[in-house]
């Protein structure tokens, strides 16, 4: 019994593992790749506006926005991974980006979503796409909405200048956890 228990975790893990491939964007060449993210970004926005049609004021107020793709995935030990791309509103400069989380996760579960950052201040979008941005295990990382998309005012100093939203195959999620995430740009396609 201990054999067949064992083969269907591995069996789980390989095909969550697979899945790790779907949180990149289509395309042979790097143009093609911007080309799929975005397209991504494009549909990601309008679903956002229209399951929160608040959050559009909000993005264009920014002084820039993110949007990323991912896939969240566990076997007792999970994380996410993903790409994306942030604007800055007022260069119009585009940062192509990837990022990565990991943590414990009960059970096994695999769930794709988007995840949209809008930046109050150009200090804070200037250092999310500079290196790698970092939300760590304190209270910085504890990003929490509200009905509007808002941040948990106890977030931290990095978070009360990002406003997160965070959608999912049933719709809007009024909480993002962005604990131990990573951001940073991906070479390959800047």
């Amino acid at each position: 019994m201990k054999s067949a228990t064992l083969r269907t975790t591995l069996a789980l893990t390989a095909v969550l593992a697979s899945l790790v491939g779907c949180a990149t964007p289509s395309g042979e060449t790097a143009a093609d790749r911007r080309a799929s993210t975005l397209s991504m970004r494009d549909s990601a926005l309008a679903e956002l506006y229209r399951t929160q049609p608040g959050a559009r004021s909000v993005i264009e107020t920014s002084a820039g926005y993110a949007v990323f793709e991912t896939i969240a995935m566990g076997v007792g030990v999970g994380g996410s991974n993903g790409y994306g791309v942030v604007e800055d509103r007022a260069t119009g400069q585009r940062t192509f980006m990837r990022m990565s989380s990991g943590g414990l996760n009960l059970g096994v579960s695999a769930k794709e979503g988007k995840l949209i950052l809008a930046f109050k201040d150009k200090a804070t979008l200037d250092r999310f796409t500079r290196e790698t941005f970092e939300w760590g295990s304190d209270a910085a990382s504890g990003v929490k909405g509200t009905s509007s998309g808002g941040m948990n005012e106890a977030a931290g100093a990095a978070t009360k200048s990002i406003t997160a939203y965070q959608l999912t195959d049933t719709g809007f999620a009024l909480t993002a956890n962005l604990a131990g995430t990573k951001f940073w740009p991906d070479k390959s396609m800047n």
